[in-house]
């Protein structure tokens, strides 16, 4: 004999009431194992086909910054699949230091773009590529800009009383970037007292220091019109 149980709306929701939960979680389940899935096999691009850049400033966004790249990215490197920015906080607190500080040791970024005093800080620490050879065989063009801000002297040990002991030679680990005024407008950067450099452990050097030569060149212009009004630029 079989019975039938007719399913009546308050049935349903009594259903609901009391298991409608179990739906959630089955469907939640769902997407997170679909998550997990994609996570695992969506495409990457490998670190020798993409190029990033790290930017520490205020005024510009990563779309402005994206789309002045791209079109250097396309005519100096087209065989990169990705070319992409990196905004980092234009503050010193403690958690945007953390931030850098994190991505500087994990390798993370192929060029920065840094206030002088970070550059500095980090240079010294050897987190950044020498790039005195780039710019003797023109890799990096860099005529008439003034270099100095860019040399730094490397740490080299510490002292019996933990003092750090740094090397009597400045070396070239970064470009002085107050002549490029092509950025001021092109990207919206103010990029006054910046330095360029590459991170040292950016293994891909055979792509990134030819984009750098492309975006150093970008960088070329006249003062816009604005910082010539502020008596700045002359």
């Amino acid at each position: 004999m079989q019975f039938k149980t007719p399913l009546t709306r308050k049935k349903l929701s009594d259903h609901l009431t009391y298991h409608g939960w179990k739906y959630i979680v089955l469907v939640a389940g769902a997407i997170l194992g679909w998550n997990l899935i994609y996570a695992q096999t969506a495409y990457r691009v490998p670190q020798e086909k993409r190029i990033d850049v790290y930017i520490k400033c205020a005024t510009t966004s990563q779309a402005v910054a994206d789309a002045f790249l791209e079109k250097i990215w396309k005519e100096s490197v087209p065989e990169m699949e990705l070319v992409s920015s990196t905004l980092m906080a234009a503050t010193n607190d403690y958690s945007s230091e953390m931030q850098m500080s994190v991505w500087i040791a994990a390798g993370e970024g192929d060029i920065y773009i840094l206030p002088s005093a970070d550059f500095k800080s980090y240079a010294s620490a050897g987190a950044f590529l020498n790039l005195q050879a780039f710019v003797d065989d023109g890799t990096l063009p860099v005529e008439g800009v003034d270099l100095s801000v860019g040399k730094v002297c490397m740490a080299v040990g510490s002292d019996a009383q933990g003092n750090t002991i740094y090397d009597e030679e400045l070396q070239l680990y970064g470009i002085p970037l107050d002549s490029y005024y092509g950025y001021m407008e092109g990207m919206s950067l103010d990029n006054r007292g910046m330095v360029m450099c590459v991170l040292s452990a950016n293994r891909n050097d055979a792509n990134v220091l030819p984009f750098m030569g492309a975006l150093l060149r970008a960088g070329e212009g006249e003062p816009p019109s604005w910082l010539l009004e502020n008596g700045a630029g002359q």
